[in-house]
């Protein structure tokens, strides 16, 4: 494998690595007993933020990546690219809800997490909306490359 295409190997070993490490940390005995207490934060919620929150960070890098690699392509790839990223978005936004939890869970009151929960149901929507867009906006001409690279092959 060459590394033009190596690249989002790399990506997703390090994800899933900062997945385990974070999951793994979350659970040692010394990390769930030490937080601050004024924070309602422990240790172990700040790790696994941390472990989470990354893997979402490199899952938006890779698919940044994706949409340009695919855009240095001729066909239907250039059209593809355009639905990478409010695919992506579609992803990460609700699963960011519960990781940002991790470290501000103990600081919302209900009104707050009332508030918290909201604003995550309109970035759901929103990303939604954008890949509804997306696809309103290209799927016709992603359609029409891929017939064409289907009668050239």
């Amino acid at each position: 494998m060459n590394n033009n295409t190596a690249w989002w190997i790399r990506y997703l070993l390090v994800i899933v690595v900062t997945l385990v490490l974070g999951a793994a940390l979350g659970e040692l005995a010394f990390f769930q007993k030490t937080g601050i207490s004024a924070l309602k934060l422990t240790a172990a919620n700040l790790v696994r933020f941390l472990g989470y929150g990354s893997a979402l960070m490199l899952l938006w890098l890779l698919a940044q990546r994706a949409a340009q690699e695919l855009n240095k392509h001729a066909g239907w790839q250039p059209q593809a690219s355009h639905f990478v990223l409010p695919l992506a978005t579609v992803i990460i936004v609700p699963a960011a809800h519960p990781v940002l939890l991790l470290v501000l869970g103990g600081l919302l009151g209900p009104e707050l997490r009332k508030i918290y929960d909201w604003l995550f149901i309109l970035g759901t929507l929103a990303a939604a909306i954008w890949l509804v867009l997306s696809l309103y906006q290209h799927l016709e001409a992603l359609l029409v490359s891929l017939r064409g690279a289907r009668s050239s092959d």
